[in-house]
């Protein structure tokens, strides 16, 4: 070849009897080994390999649409929807779900999980403790000595007032009355 113009033929290293045949088949044997070993499931004909899904977008719109109506119940018990709504809801949800790539079933940010578990409990008991603190103030009003006592100031004109047919109020009534402005008609 080099310097010599003549055409040198090359016999092959191993002989035409199967040798890289049966080499090539030995390294196939081990290659397959080596992927069954780490994935168990292509060792075994005739069976397909797991391939991960994607994200079940519906799913996660319907546990949001379910999450916010649970806590609407929560605030104001009544007030949420029934379940046919819900899944239209969760149906027209969950594409928008899948156009932003929001997988609220396996990153759903744990403020809004807290937010909507502990939110409805700590608002009925805010209302619950709020009810609370204006009956314990009437019942220390009603409570003052004198106040259902005839003979004192509050308990005699408290006395008045549950006297009068109309509670007390006819008095307040024809004094807005006398001072309210008369407008003339046009």
């Amino acid at each position: 070849m080099f310097g010599n113009d003549k055409a040198v033929e090359v016999e092959p290293a191993v002989e035409s009897n199967g040798g890289l045949d049966s080499l090539a088949g030995m390294v196939a044997g081990i290659d397959g080994e080596a992927a069954a070993a780490l994935d168990p499931s292509l060792g075994q004909p005739g069976q397909q390999a797991d391939i991960p899904q994607g994200p079940d977008y519906l799913r996660g719109a319907s546990g949001i649409v379910d999450m916010a109506r649970a806590m609407i119940g929560g605030y104001a018990p009544g007030a949420e929807w029934d379940e046919a709504t819900g899944q239209r809801m969760a149906l027209s949800l969950a594409p928008v779900f899948e156009k932003y790539g929001w997988d609220m079933e396996a990153a759903m940010p744990c403020e809004l999980v807290a937010l909507v578990v502990c939110g409805p409990v700590l608002y009925q008991s805010a209302r619950a403790v709020a009810f609370k603190i204006k009956a314990d103030r009437y019942a220390l009003e009603a409570a003052r000595p004198g106040v259902d006592d005839p003979n004192t100031v509050v308990g005699a004109q408290r006395a008045a007032a549950s006297a009068a047919p109309d509670g007390g109020n006819a008095e307040a009534l024809a004094a807005a009355v006398r001072s309210a402005k008369v407008f003339p008609d046009m």
